[in-house]
Parts: C-alpha cells; sequence; structure tokens
C-alpha cells in the first residue's frame, strides 16, 4: 500500500505545531487539530503495513517537534552533545516506534556493534528503578556519551530536555532533586500519546508500553513480531513496561471521532 497523503490540517501540524496553551503543565489544544490528529493516525493504524507505520512515526514525531519548538522557553536548553545524564533511565516506548527504530537498525553496518550492546544491556538487567536516574544504568544505545540512535531515538528522549545543566548532574550522582524542563513538553506528549493510542485501539492493536532495549531486541531478533502485532497479538509482552499501566479504551465519542 502506498503511503497515504496527510491532508492539510495534518501538514500544518507538522511544520507550525500545535495551537494551544500551557501554563504550570495545564494545557488546552484546539479540537480541530485533536480530531484530525487522531483520525488520521487511525488511518495509517489501519493499513497494517511497515510503510504506514513508519509513515505514522514521522508524522507523530514531527507534530511533537514543531510543537515543542513553537512554545520553546526564553531560558536556553542545557542539553549539549556528549551530555548523557539522562540516557541513564529506562526508557518507555510505544510498539510503532519499536518497528520503526528496528528497522532502521537493520539497515546500519553497525548492526552487530548494536546488538552486542543490547545483549549487554539485558544482561545486567534494568538496575536500580527506585531511581529515576541510575548511573550504573546506561542505555544501550549510549556510545561515547552520545545516543547512537539520535535521528531515530524515541519521542519520549526527544521530549526529556533540561534547563538546567548542575540540576541534571545532581539528580545523575545523588538521585535527589528535580530537573526543569520546558513546560509545555509533557503536554504536548501526553496529546500525542492519547491519539495514538485511540488509533491503535480503534483498530484492534494491542495497546501496551514497552521497554525500549528489551522490545527492540526482540523484534530484531524475529521480525515476525509486527505482522503478529498488526493482527492483535502481542509477542512482545515480556518487553511491556509494567510501570506503565495498559492505556484506557477510547470512549464511544472518541471512538467516533476516529471512525474511518
Amino acid at each position: 500500500m502506498s503511503k497515504l497523503k496527510p491532508p492539510h490540517l495534518i501538514r500544518h501540524l507538522m511544520v507550525k505545531g500545535c495551537m494551544g496553551e500551557f501554563a504550570a503543565g495545564s494545557s488546552a489544544f484546539n479540537p480541530d487539530e485533536s480530531i484530525a490528529l487522531v483520525r488520521y493516525f487511525a488511518r495509517l493504524a489501519a493499513a497494517r503495513t511497515a510503510e504506514t507505520t513508519d509513515q505514522l512515526v514521522e508524522i507523530y514525531r514531527a507534530v511533537g517537534e514543531a510543537s515543542m519548538s513553537r512554545y520553546k522557553p526564553a531560558q536556553k536548553v542545557a542539553c549539549s552533545k556528549g551530555c548523557g545524564s539522562c540516557c541513564h533511565q529506562q526508557v518507555s516506548v510505544n510498539a510503532v516506534e519499536v518497528f520503526y527504530i528496528a528497522r532502521r537498525l537493520r539497515r546500519t553496518k553497525a548492526i552487530a556493534d548494536h546488538e552486542v550492546r543490547i545483549a549487554t544491556k539485558l544482561a545486567a538487567g534494568r538496575g536500580d528503578l527506585t531511581r529515576v536516574i541510575d548511573p550504573a544504568n546506561p542505555c544501550a544505545f549510549l556510545v561515547d556519551g552520545m545516543c547512537s540512535i539520535h535521528v531515530d531515538r524515541p519521542f519520549a528522549c526527544r521530549a526529556m530536555v533540561s534547563l538546567d545543566l548542575p540540576a541534571c548532574l545532581r539528580r545523575f550522582e545523588s538521585g535527589t532533586g528535580l530537573i526543569p524542563y520546558p513546560v509545555a513538553n509533557d503536554p504536548i506528549k501526553q496529546w500525542l500519546n492519547v491519539s495514538l493510542w485511540t488509533a491503535m485501539r480503534v483498530n484492534g492493536l494491542p495497546p501496551h508500553t514497552y521497554e525500549l532495549t528489551a522490545a527492540i531486541d526482540a523484534v530484531l531478533h524475529d521480525p515476525s513480531i509486527e505482522d503478529d502485532w498488526y493482527a492483535g497479538v502481542d509477542r512482545m509482552d515480556s518487553a511491556i513496561d509494567d510501570r506503565v499501566p495498559d492505556h484506557f479504551p477510547p470512549g464511544d465519542a472518541l471512538q467516533a471521532l476516529a471512525r474511518l
């Protein structure tokens, strides 16, 4: 199946980002944009192909990046190349991003190196989950202090940025204190995820969230997992992130909005 052409409003969101009001973590989104996003995500999810799944991921990320850029704080982001403090925690990821990243990894010349690091990470376990950031638990894709899949990194990583380097270092070294981040990023991420989860549930697809490394490892070793997932059978169940509850089934009104 060829790629579906995004309607005008979706193309606008990909370039300009969402219209919304953000203050103290609260948010108000434009309902027309929200309806359009749910409907288009549902159309892409209904196709159940690798091509439309990749298109869904690219639109999901483009809308998120444009929206966060639109509401960028006046304060400069403290993150810079070589700073990997936040890359020492468990990363939660949705299924379509797992398939997207695994597909990209298979095409790289460094796939063998990635597989070694993934195996090492899994053998070491998930680390101290009582800490958000655990110095003893680096991401499998962190190489020499830099993300080796930076271009394809999950949206959760894209949304996690810091406005205060000393706060990051305190959290990394002692596990104490909070890291200031752009106030709009979290509601934007939640808005996108609710739209994506709704599209999945409407189409009967598994609604789970996964631990990045274990899920990528499973799909790299058995690409047929993706086809089974499209059929509603979740064979990544051992990688489900039990910190994140299964997402709510969409209400009747939201299902109607997403109806094909």
